[in-house]
């Protein structure tokens, strides 16, 4: 097997604030052009309407900004497994927006005009390498503040990148914020991997094609499964090629694992790369 390229963990950081305040500036453009009726336009989740969706966003803003800025910090039951934080989380997002259900598309739009200014240098401010919040869908309860800085990041891109599906606008595919998106979701990969039992050595080549070419190799070491770069010609046990519209949308919930795989290109071992469609990136 050619050399897969060096590992990435948590001491390679990957830089998302300039991206995020261009995502963030997007949002605003957006939210300006809708009319009354793509207000109220269904999305890709059955129960939230774009409207909805917005004040999920706003709701990811308020809650840094509260606890960053003003260091307030609602009283919160104490969550031991995944799907309890998984659960604990919905039902506070579910309750925002069902709150925000009277409130008019202009005062969320001025909602997000000032907190999502304030948001990026906040989240700045904080000391990269220093431990924060937990990315827990990559198995983490505690992360380093850069990860979790990347993951808000990906809310805020994925769920965007959402309302432009559900409104006909077009997606922020540009590389400079597309490839932060896939490469933060690539981070999760190795605890994706957790429960498959493989000889040492065994490695799974993982290709992202258009609009951005991306790749990672994800290689059993030992007892655990490590992600590394792709080097050119890098070669494993199997090889899937992804088109990344179809990564972003899998690992997001956005679309069935089934659709993905028929989307997606596997040589090899088929078992191999079955974790790569059943992985997701969200805390959903």
């Amino acid at each position: 097997m050619v050399d897969p390229g060096p590992v990435l963990d948590g001491n390679v950081p990957i830089a998302v604030l300039d991206p995020f305040r261009v995502v963030n500036r997007a949002l605003l453009d957006l939210l300006r052009t809708f009319s009354k009726e793509e207000w109220h336009a269904p999305t890709v989740h059955a129960d939230r309407s774009v409207k909805d969706l917005v004040a999920h966003l706003i709701h990811g803003s308020l809650r840094r900004v509260t606890a960053l800025r003003d260091r307030y910090h609602a009283p919160a039951p104490r969550l031991s497994s995944h799907e309890e934080l998984t659960a604990f989380i919905q039902a506070d997002n579910r309750a925002f927006m069902e709150g925000m259900k009277r409130i008019s598309p202009e005062v969320l739009t001025e909602l997000a005009e000032r907190y999502d200014i304030q948001l990026p240098l906040l989240l700045e401010a904080l000391e990269p390498k220093a431990d924060g919040l937990g990315v827990v869908w990559a198995g983490e309860w505690t992360s380093k503040n850069w990860f979790d800085v990347a993951r808000e990041y990906t809310e805020k891109w994925h769920h965007q990148q959402q309302l432009r599906d559900a409104t006909g606008r077009p997606p922020l595919y540009e590389p400079a914020l597309l490839v932060p998106v896939l490469e933060t979701f690539a981070r999760g990969f190795p605890y994706a991997y957790r429960a498959l039992d493989y000889p040492e050595a065994t490695a799974l080549v993982i290709r992202i094609a258009g609009p951005v070419s991306l790749c990672w190799v994800v290689r059993r070491e030992g007892s655990r499964w490590v992600l590394r770069r792709g080097a050119d010609g890098a070669r494993g046990d199997a090889t899937v090629s992804i088109p990344a519209d179809t990564a972003w949308r899998v690992w997001t919930k956005g679309l069935p694992a089934a659709a993905a795989q028929a989307r997606s290109e596997i040589d090899g071992d088929t078992r191999l790369a079955a974790p790569l469609f059943s992985f997701v990136a969200i805390m959903a």
